[in-house]
Order: C-alpha cells, then structure tokens, then sequence
C-alpha cells in the first residue's frame, strides 16, 4: 500500500547520511565551540574583535548546519540561544549590582545600557530568563523531532519563532530608543531567525494547527519548566561581598578569593581633577576618594547609583564626589549627536539641587525615572524632593550652570573618560588616582587589600580598548 506524500515526509529518515555517531559528533562539536566562548565572555579576557568574531563564527555555524542538516541544525541552534540567554540572564544580575560585561565595547556597543534598561525586564522577569525558557522548549521539540518522536515539531518551532523575530523587532527599536547595541542580544536575534527561516522550510506541508494540537502541549510544558529553573538560576546567584555588623566595613578578603586584584584597576589615563564644586558624600575625611562621572539617562548609570549608596553605607572609610558626563552633543563636546535627549537639563537640573542641598535627593529621583527627564517632569521632581521651583527656574537660566556641566565634561575628557559610568579612585597609592574596572565586588575587593596595609600592587597602564 502506498503512503501520501505527506505520510513519507513525516516518517523520512531524520539524518540521511549521518547516523546517530556523526550527530553527537557534532553536537561534542558545538557545544566544543560555544561553550569556551562564553566562558571567555563571563571571564572578560576577549579583545573586541575576537569576541565579535567568535559570536559570528557562532552564527555562521549556526547557519551552515541547518543548511546542511535542518533537523540537526534546529537542535544545535536553539542550544546556542540557551547558551547566550544564560549569559545575558548572568550579565543582566551582575550588572545590577555594578559589575561590568565584556561587550561594554563603547557607549553605542555596550550590553549593559540595554541589559539593564527596563526593556530588559517583563514584570521583573529578566527577558533573558524568558529566552532561556523559549529556547529550551525548542531545544525540546528539535530533539523530539530529530529522534522522530515529534514528527510535526517543526511546524511548532516555526510559530513560537515566529513570536520571538517579531518580539525582537520592538527590541531593535528598543535598543534605538536606548541609544546602545548588545552584541548578545543581536546575536540572540540572528538565532531567533535562523530558527524560523530553518524550521519554515523544514515545516513544508505540515498543518500549524496539526503541529499545536500534537505538540503544543508538550512545548508549553518544557518551556514552563525552562522558565521556573531559569528564575531559580537566576533568584539563587547572590553578590560575593558580605558586610561586618561589627564595624561596618565590607569585608572581602575571603568573599572573592577569585579576583585578581591586578585586573580590578589601572592608571588613569588622564589627570583626574575635582574644583571643590562636586556634590560629595561620605565622610570628608575618609582616607579613599572616589570620583564619579555619570549621565542620568545611562541605564548602568542608574543601576550603579544605589550600588555606591550601599558601598558609602557599608565602608565608613570612603566618599564620593559627582561629575556630570551628559551623553550629548547639546553640552558634550566629546559626542556626537544627540544620544540621550534629557541628559544635559537632566545635569543642569542636578546642578541646581546641588546649591539648594539637594543634589542626593533628585539624583535618586531622575536615576528612578529616567524615561521621564523632561521639563515637567523635573518639575514634579523637585517638589518631590523639597526644592525651591522659582530658584529652580532662575538657576536653570543662569549661564553658570551651564558652564558648570561643561567644567565637568571637560574634567572628564582630560581623565579620557570613554564611557559612564567612570570611577576614579585615589587613597591606596598615595595622590595617585586609577581607574576602577569593574563594580561593587572590584571596589570591596580594592578597599580589603588596602586596609591590610600592604603596598598595593602598581596599577598597569591603561588599556584603550577597555
């Protein structure tokens, strides 16, 4: 008895050609490839070019093999998104709490901008926790598919990709709106498009609503399940740094034992220099400065701000002065166009809470809100924080204040400040500022060796492309 044409593409062998012995050759093989690769962007040891090129040779591979061999290739794609989202779900809580990710390339190349924005979150569910589920319901449904379990999943892949290129769609003019680019999230949208155009042409003949009745259920179920261990994953990473209840010093000699204090700083490459105008907290005489040049419209900017509230809280031998870096060519001569609208009243109005001994209160409100910067809204914010709105108006007019934020620019292109937001610290090695690379953990870790007393290890020159 003969079969329909339908009935031989559903029952065809999945890997003519191959065998089960190539095919978990190749998956050794792309697991041999991604794996390392973003093990070297968690550790931060990849030049620029290599690591964009590694993400490409990804993608690339990512291709061929689902040109090569659909089946197979659908299976080893979905395994890269996993692969990505992991890290991206990493970042995103590393970089909450200041640390810094590997494609911080510049201010318009910089996961973090984007990482950290409130795009990056559903209902506090980081995206990149929700990829993880999506990719492991396809991951699921390629491996059922490729055993011949799941003869209509490709189909079932076809539509929830479907769902996804056109998620990334708003994520592209998220990413426009934000003024940055994430190297992974792109990367996350290549695969996301791979999977459609593969399982589309894999999926010929098959009915969509065959593929939801026969496998909707199942797919639902695995990426339900992808979803609640991504979001236990992601609730159980904690900071390594622990703070003394004795005397209110963070302590982190054995807290991150894996830091390599030589990698935490570096000379700063221009002379750091404050005018006795910058808003500072802590103690005055506290024996470590740090120095800060930050935008109010940075979204790592405002994931930093409370970092150093807690830092100033916990280390009792340290402050923080202010330096406005507004990510604009309105009042920033070292950017070009306009990339964040607001950042420039945004840093006058900043400017003008500082003479009335509010400069704390509405950094915390503009950093809060930074999609809401605009004249209105700086003015409902004052009154939030107590300021006087006709001395507001009046300050916002005087010329002074606007050559107080160009003071600050040009303070920052003199210390060769190539991004925000950018701390300097001075204290360890005498008069001599460096560079902090890195966030909460770098800056516990930094201020642990210090206190021993020990002469701290040289800073090493600075790295143009970090």
């Amino acid at each position: 008895m003969k079969r329909s044409p339908s009935e031989v593409s559903l029952s065809r062998p999945r890997l003519p050609g191959i065998g089960r012995g190539g095919a978990l050759a190749l998956v050794v093989a792309a697991f041999g490839l991604f794996v390392p690769h973003t093990a070297f962007a968690a550790d931060g040891d990849l030049p620029p070019a290599a690591l964009i090129g590694l993400l490409t040779m990804g993608v690339l591979f990512c291709v061929g093999l689902v040109v090569y061999r659909r089946a197979l290739g659908l299976l080893i794609t979905s395994q890269y998104g996993v692969l990505l989202a992991v890290y991206l779900a990493h970042q995103h809580r590393e970089a909450l709490t200041g640390g810094t990710s590997i494609c911080n390339i510049s201010s318009i190349i910089n996961c973090d901008a984007v990482n950290t924005s409130h795009y990056a979150e559903i209902q506090g569910v980081p995206i990149a926790v929700i990829g993880f589920a999506f990719y492991v319901a396809i991951a699921y449904l390629a491996f059922s598919y490729l055993r011949g379990t799941a003869p209509r999943a490709p189909a079932m892949i076809m539509l929830l990709s479907v769902g996804a290129v056109g998620y990334d769609v708003f994520l592209a003019y998220a990413s426009y709106h934000i003024g940055s680019i994430c190297l992974f999230c792109t990367t996350t949208w290549a695969v996301n498009l791979i999977l459609l155009v593969g399982s589309t042409v894999e999926s010929k003949g098959i009915s969509p609503i065959d593929a939801i009745k026969d496998h909707g259920g199942p797919a639902v179920i695995a990426g339900l399940g992808g979803l609640i261990l991504g979001v236990l994953a992601y609730q159980g990473g904690s900071s390594t740094a622990v703070v003394s209840p004795r005397d209110g010093v963070a302590n982190t000699a054995t807290a991150t034992p894996s830091l390599d204090l030589m990698t935490l700083y570096e000379q700063a490459a221009g002379p750091v220099t404050l005018d006795g105008t910058e808003p500072e907290k802590g103690d005055p005489n506290a024996p470590y400065t740090f120095v800060e040049w930050a935008d109010f419209q940075c979204p790592h900017c405002a994931a930093m701000f409370p970092v150093m509230e807690e830092l100033l809280a916990a280390n009792k031998d340290m402050k923080l002065y202010f330096k406005d870096y507004p990510i604009s060519g309105n009042c920033n001569k070292f950017v070009e166009g306009v990339r964040h609208e607001n950042a420039c009243q945004a840093a006058a109005a900043s400017e003008c809470a500082r003479v009335q001994g509010k400069f704390w209160d509405l950094a915390g409100q503009m950093f809060g809100n930074q999609e809401y910067l605009g004249k209105d809204d700086l003015r409902f914010m004052i009154g939030q924080v107590g300021m006087d709105e006709k001395a507001f108006e009046t300050c916002m007019a005087d010329p002074a204040t606007a050559q107080s934020i160009t003071a600050d620019v040009e303070a920052g292109g003199a210390a060769q400040i190539n991004g925000t937001p950018s701390i300097f610290l001075k204290g360890p090695w005498g008069d001599q500022w460096v560079r902090v690379i890195g966030g909460k953990d770098a800056i516990n870790t930094i201020l642990a060796a210090a206190r021993t007393g020990k002469p701290m290890p040289p800073p090493p020159p600075p790295n143009p492309d970090r």
